[in-house]
């Protein structure tokens, strides 16, 4: 989803993003209230509701740096939030926590949103705006039972993972179990929107919310046996050590004629005036680049920053790393001590995760 989305700064030093789509449910909550209770209210019950699922996330984020799992960005889009944590949590107790967070935040939202309606008076008091004080406490309400729903990727199933986890001591069977019952509660949600639509009730929402559940629990059981084949693998065990260097002056042609010193890295750092390396261009990319166009194509107008691509230390778990690894450009920086050290090249990386997946049967 990061395609499409754009950055509203850091909140607690975490990143906050809405991706475009969230502009759909925004839209469709505002309709829906303005034609309740009018344009200013709705206004207010729109960015109330929105701001939930944010506190929601932070729920998540704030209970997982309590636990040692940094988290590197918060994001909102069309069915909700999403918080993205640097790693999986270390133990079951930290992975059950960390998921009933959201849930339990969103309880204490609606609490509070119906404790205050009720101080102002509550039904005795005829305002618009005090109202969507209890529509707010109702919402937060069934989004906290809705996400409790035992089944990944909801975070009820989530505490199903950290429960079977801490039962039989295997945490890829419990991801498993937890996306077993995923995709039953997602299909079945799909099955009641579908009826709901043939009796020309609204149910669009619920049945692309079910199937959203199914695909994506269907995604996980797969990451779960192809992380448990890739358990014990470290990053240094696929790490190129010594990345080549390139100042702001290099263009893509000088670069692939003096393209030994890239070894097999697979790409190379951009570095500026005082030597500080400032972001990454893969070889790949530099070879899809029209030979005559090649000289006037500076290395510096295609790095991607190092911000915006994974950084692990040698002696991390590969299967800790995936989750935060961008499919569309799977690049990782090995750092020590906070010095660039080596990468791990992007065909080993496909090689070794597509190797362990056709072994397991898993389509590529």
């Amino acid at each position: 989803m990061d395609n499409g989305s754009f950055s509203l700064g850091r909140l607690g030093g975490i990143q906050l993003k809405v991706h475009w789509s969230a502009a759909l449910i925004a839209v469709l909550v505002g309709a829906s209230l303005g034609s309740a209770i009018g344009v200013g209210a709705a206004i207010v019950g729109t960015v109330g509701f929105l701001l939930s699922i944010v506190l929601h996330e932070f729920g998540h984020a704030l209970t997982a740096r309590r636990f040692g799992v940094p988290t590197e960005s918060i994001q909102l889009w069309a069915l909700g939030g999403v918080a993205r944590l640097s790693r999986e949590a270390p133990t079951p107790k930290a992975e059950g926590w960390i998921a009933a967070a959201g849930p339990l935040t969103s309880i204490a939202i609606g609490v509070a949103s119906i404790g205050a309606w009720a101080a102002l008076g509550g039904n005795a008091v005829d305002s618009r705006y005090v109202s969507v004080l209890a529509w707010l406490g109702v919402i937060n309400a069934f989004l906290a039972l809705f996400n409790l729903l035992p089944g990944a990727p909801l975070d009820g199933g989530r505490i199903v993972k950290a429960v079977r986890w801490r039962m039989h001591g295997n945490k890829y069977r419990a991801m498993r179990e937890a996306s077993a019952a995923g995709s039953i509660i997602g299909w079945g949600l799909a099955g009641i929107g579908f009826v709901l639509i043939l009796r020309d009730q609204s149910g669009i929402w619920l049945m692309v919310t079910g199937v959203f559940i199914a695909m994506n629990a269907k995604v996980e059981a797969a990451a779960a046996t192809v992380a448990e084949r890739l358990d014990g693998i470290t990053i240094r065990d696929l790490t190129w050590f010594g990345v080549a260097a390139a100042g702001s002056d290099m263009d893509a042609d000088s670069m692939l004629w003096d393209r030994r010193r890239l070894g097999q890295a697979g790409g190379v750092a951009i570095t500026d005036d005082a030597g500080t390396p400032q972001g990454i261009v893969l070889e790949d990319e530099l070879w899809a680049i029209p030979a005559e166009q090649r000289p006037w194509v500076m290395l510096t107008q295609m790095m991607v920053p190092f911000d915006r691509v994974t950084r692990a230390s040698p002696d991390e778990e590969l299967t800790a790393v995936l989750p935060r690894l961008n499919p569309g450009r799977p690049i990782v920086t090995v750092w020590d001590d906070g010095k660039l050290v080596g990468m791990v090249p992007p065909g080993r990386l496909r090689d070794r995760i597509a190797g362990a997946g056709a072994r397991l049967g898993i389509a590529g």
